[in-house]
């Protein structure tokens, strides 16, 4: 449909449009979300928040990027 409308387009700028949109869709349909990871960010004074992560049955590892900052890549939960 996007390349009928390419074909009959007036102006460059609808031409790139549909061009784009083509792209699209044929990058989310080649996506794989299985290589998607799951970072939850934290701050060093959250730490209610840090013990609920890390007791989670997901919990990978962590990383810590600051002083205060640091990450928690957790595993990804079904959602079936």
């Amino acid at each position: 449909m996007n390349t009928e409308f390419r074909k009959k387009a007036k102006s460059d700028f609808e031409s790139n449009f549909y061009k784009i949109m083509n792209n699209l869709v044929f990058g989310k349909t080649m996506e794989n979300l299985r290589n998607h990871i799951d970072v939850k960010i934290f701050r060093s004074w959250e730490t209610d928040k840090i013990c609920c992560l890390v007791a989670s049955p997901s919990f990978a590892r962590y990383e810590i990027f600051e002083n205060d900052l640091g990450g928690i890549h957790m595993h990804k939960s079904n959602p079936y």
